[in-house]
């Protein structure tokens, strides 16, 4: 299963650098596909098969249940659901990097933030009420991506929206987040790799140079866990030898 993980990361990044210069519908399917499905591959090992698969299937369908439900009870913000969207006859949905984002993406997303999520916790040696910080961590990653901030103006419906929408999830699928130490580090690293070049690429794409400086702060956080890992791992070395 690693060597498989590794030839999907392999064609993610080749698909990716093509779909940069070319937009085809193929090619951005089959991205996001091998993306997902080594989101998926890593939460199965970092959880255990069963509370993984499990959990994959909860962040599949339960964000778009609960975002109709409450355009449902007609709550602020959730006045388009995308199941609506995507099921309303006579209307055409483009095709955009935004809407395969939401509509295929959004179960990756929550995966990976919530890789994200747990890194920090461990980082932080968050002892006392760990799992609400992982739920409040990883939905604010999520929402992060539906933030926009240009020319001076915050665009925050979106973000309120998918916060809202990611709470909730991760509230009701939390009981399986009980994470595994004894896995390999490449299982737990590429989720967290997949959600900073996804909100990278998009920061590129649309320009925007606010996302760009918040890509950038969070690539630097990111290496800063990595390096204390790194430090830790060779005092234990040095401890034990």
């Amino acid at each position: 299963m690693r060597n498989f993980t590794i030839i999907l990361f392999v064609f993610f990044i080749i698909f990716l650098i093509f779909s940069l210069f070319v937009s085809d519908q193929l090619l951005l399917f089959l991205l996001v596909f091998m993306a997902f499905s080594i989101g998926f591959i890593c939460l199965a090992k970092y959880l255990g098969a069963l509370r993984g698969i499990l959990s994959g299937l909860g962040l599949i369908i339960l964000p778009f249940i609960i975002e109709y439900l409450l355009f449902v009870l007609k709550i602020p913000y959730f006045e388009s659901p995308l199941i609506k969207s995507i099921t309303t006859n006579n209307i055409n949905v483009p095709l955009t990097v935004n809407n395969l984002f939401m509509i295929f993406s959004l179960p990756l997303l929550l995966i990976c933030a919530l890789f994200f999520a747990q890194k920090m916790k461990l980082f932080l040696n968050i002892k006392n009420y760990p799992k609400t910080f992982l739920i409040i961590a990883s939905s604010l990653l999520i929402s992060l991506n539906f933030l926009v901030i240009d020319q001076g103006s915050i665009t925050y419906q979106n973000f309120i929206k998918w916060l809202i929408v990611a709470l909730l999830v991760n509230i009701l699928i939390s009981r399986l987040y009980k994470f595994s130490g004894k896995i390999s580090d490449l299982f737990k690293e590429l989720p967290i790799i997949i959600y900073l070049i996804i909100y990278s690429t998009n920061a590129m794409k649309s320009m925007n140079a606010s996302g760009l400086i918040i890509a950038a702060f969070l690539t630097i956080i990111y290496l800063m866990l990595l390096y204390n890992e790194y430090k830790i791992k060779k005092f234990s070395q040095q401890l034990s030898a």
